[in-house]
């Protein structure tokens, strides 16, 4: 076999001949990178993590800030926002997103979730100042349990993982070998 190159070698050189002979290709393949760079930080779960933060506390982002909804409430305690934020950690995290998920395994998963949100508001509610105001109640579950359920539901039969790996290979496939770091790269801080 010595000589002869399967059709992925094959395929591969004639990229990056393409690359090599053509300017805009170059470009596009950069474009490729950051297309892809981009899609991985918006999935951070620290970027939802601190977006959840900001909406328990009632605040909404305008443009690079975070203001109060209403400044006609009390604002929201801290120790609250920390514990809701410490358990959310523990779910919404790169494992789960890149989980192999059943529906009767989210359903369990929710469950949990709505337990223990149930649970830890009974106990404390009037410590966290919000014993009592169900509304607030209401929208701290809701905040909650749709944010869980949708990095569950991205989990669902492996979706989000099958997802990032065929982006990941489409882009190494028409990636340079001769370049020094690459979209692979991007992964090495998870």
């Amino acid at each position: 076999m010595t000589g002869q190159l399967t059709e992925a070698e094959f395929m591969q050189q004639q990229q990056r001949e393409q690359i090599a002979n053509d300017p805009n290709a170059v470009l596009a393949h950069d474009l490729r990178d950051e297309r892809a760079t981009n899609i991985l930080q918006q999935l951070n779960p620290d970027n939802l993590l601190e977006d959840l933060e900001h909406r328990i506390r009632g605040e909404k982002k305008q443009g690079n800030t975070w203001v109060v909804i209403s400044s006609d409430k009390a604002p929201v305690s801290e120790e609250m926002v920390s514990d809701f934020i410490s358990f959310l950690g523990s779910i919404l995290n790169q494992n789960t997103a890149m989980s192999n998920f059943a529906p009767k395994e989210i359903n369990n998963i929710m469950e949990f979730v709505r337990h223990w949100y149930i649970d830890h508001m009974v106990v404390n509610a009037q410590k966290y100042g919000i014993e009592g105001d169900y509304s607030e109640y209401d929208r701290i579950g809701h905040i909650v349990c749709s944010n869980c359920f949708i990095v569950l539901k991205r989990a669902q039969n492996g979706q989000e993982s099958r997802r990032i790996f065929k982006m990941m290979k489409m882009n190494e496939s028409s990636s340079n070998n001769n370049k020094k770091g690459g979209f692979m790269d991007n992964f090495k801080v998870w």
